[in-house]
């Protein structure tokens, strides 16, 4: 954040061609650096963990940086108007991204280097894609993360919410306001079964 606000504060201080630069920098590149090399040094992995002991977590140091675009989604929805920029920021990221994704500004998508979508998927506005939960059990938090998997010319519906694990086949139309719970499939005649 300080890193954020000082380039502003360049900005402000001495306008010129190198100071909006320094700020898009800061704002959308030093997180995404940051992420790689965390990722690069200690891989998030997929599975079940207690987040509540005292070990390092990697999927929450990496929540962390991406917290600046969960609590500022305009930071994203910039990137949703601009035809591939959406996609290829969540390439940078690490999600496995196809073509011709139709983001809405307002979908919401937690996680960016979970995700796998193929070609043609659209997200209708508020949709969300979420590839964590933490859930009390015993005095612990059991952490579960697991990719998100979308078949292609999938359709997600407005207000949606898409858990850890769940997998869209191709060409499935998830109605409005839907909630798929973790770990199940959603077939193409909208059957959701467990997928555990």
């Amino acid at each position: 954040m300080a890193i954020i606000l000082g380039s502003i504060y360049y900005f402000v201080l001495c306008p010129s061609f190198f100071a909006p630069a320094l700020v898009f920098s800061a704002i959308y590149l030093f997180p995404l650096l940051c992420f790689r090399v965390l990722n690069f040094i200690t891989p998030i992995e997929e599975g079940v963990s207690d987040i509540l002991n005292d070990r390092f977590s990697p999927w929450w140091a990496s929540h962390q940086i991406q917290t600046l675009f969960i609590a500022v989604p305009s930071l994203e929805a910039i990137l949703k108007i601009i035809p591939g920029a959406f996609s290829l920021w969540l390439r940078m990221w690490g999600s496995k991204v196809g073509r011709g994704i139709y983001w809405t500004p307002g979908s919401c998508h937690y996680d960016r280097n979970l995700l796998e979508i193929e070609d043609g998927v659209i997200f209708g506005e508020r949709s969300t894609t979420v590839c964590h939960v933490i859930t009390p059990k015993d005095g612990k938090g059991l952490l579960r993360i697991k990719k998100i998997k979308i078949g292609k010319r999938a359709f997600i519906g407005a207000g949606s919410v898409l858990s850890p694990g769940v997998e869209v086949d191709e060409a499935v139309m998830i109605r409005a306001g839907s909630e798929i719970y973790p770990m199940r499939r959603v077939t193409k005649d909208g059957e959701v079964k467990i997928n555990d």
